[in-house]
């Protein structure tokens, strides 16, 4: 099944859209503010999180150089982060006196309105992040082979997802990939062995692959907040527990997170 296809709620440029006027660009940065305050009181976090910090940044490039900044990236989930290196620049010309000063006043009052909207992301990520654990069950001393195994109980329903992760170095940057390979009740069977089975590999070093576990006490949305979430999660593990040198593969001090 393909990836549904992400874009902005609202464009980095959205403030030079006709009219250039500050009243109508208010409104537009309310009707966006509440969009993701919605979605943030669902806790839901990407990819408001990440959208909310690209304007912050777009405002304080244009109070001191009046220039936009942006970016022709694929996003092909919804916790994609924003490289520096993905944005180019765009040096605003072309304004009269009068539509400059209403960007001026567009940038003065968006500010603290993003400001106020980005701390309220963060704050529910750090709830997110403080509630997500993760342990290795097997195989703990392969962490730095670049893929392996994760699985999610869901104890509500006896219901388990398990993923099988990758590191990939994409055009200098490593990411990590989880890709969905089976879920329900396992009714007693070894998680590691549905691994075994049901992994896309089928390669000899598949039994050495190590078993991540990601529990959590309470209930997130999957797609949005918990996958985001165990993905950082999991990588701050692997961080914290293998030499860099033997990470050198994977270049993984490039993640952004």
């Amino acid at each position: 099944m393909g990836r549904k296809k992400l874009h902005f709620k609202l464009k980095p440029d959205w403030m030079f859209s006709q009219p250039i006027d500050f009243e109508y660009n208010k409104y537009t940065l309310l009707d966006y503010i509440q969009k993701c305050e919605r979605s943030f009181d669902d806790f839901k976090i990407y990819p408001d999180f990440v959208e909310v910090s690209l304007h912050l940044a777009n405002l304080q490039s244009l109070m001191k150089e009046r220039t936009l900044l942006l970016t022709n990236k694929k996003f092909e989930h919804p916790d994609d982060e924003i490289l520096v290196k993905e944005l180019y620049p765009k040096i605003v010309t072309g304004l009269t006196e009068k539509e400059f000063g209403e960007i001026e006043k567009t940038i003065m009052y968006s500010g603290n309105k993003l400001l106020d909207t980005f701390n309220i992301g963060k704050s529910i990520w750090s709830i997110v992040h403080d509630s997500t654990n993760i342990n290795i069950k097997k195989n703990k001393k392969n962490v730095n082979l670049g893929r392996g195994f994760i699985y999610f109980p869901i104890k509500e329903t006896r219901k388990v997802l398990i993923w099988e992760y990758t590191l990939k170095k994409i055009k200098g940057d490593t990411k990590m990939y989880m890709d969905i390979i089976w879920e329900g009740d396992p009714q007693g069977i070894k998680i590691f062995d549905i691994c075994l089975e049901k992994n896309s590999w089928k390669d000899n070093e598949v039994e050495k692959l190590t078993l991540f576990e990601a529990t959590t006490n309470n209930k997130f949305p999957m797609e949005e907040t918990m996958i985001p979430m165990i993905k950082r999660k999991v990588v701050g593990y692997i961080l914290q527990s293998v030499p860099i040198k033997e990470l050198a593969h994977f270049d993984i001090s490039k993640l952004i997170f």
